[in-house]
């Protein structure tokens, strides 16, 4: 597990592809570590077509959910 702390006004996806480089390796299996996991599970604010690029070229799947284009709250 890796954290990476930020102020409390800085968008979390600003830090997102740092923070996919900072893991470090899997280990558990004999032989060369794996230095990419094959999927990244994670909510609706890391939702942008450019993290989801970035996680790609570096061979993981990701698994968000998209945003809703317009949403507008009714008020009763």
């Amino acid at each position: 597990m890796k954290v990476l702390t930020t102020g409390a006004n800085v968008p979390d996806i600003s830090m997102a592809v740092a923070l996919l480089d900072s893991v470090p390796p899997i280990a558990g299996r004999v032989g060369r570590p794996r230095f990419r996991f094959p999927v990244l599970l994670a909510d609706k604010g890391y939702d942008s077509k450019k993290f989801r690029a970035e996680c790609r070229r570096r061979g993981t799947q990701p698994i968000i959910p998209q945003r809703r284009p317009g949403r507008v709250r009714k008020h009763p």
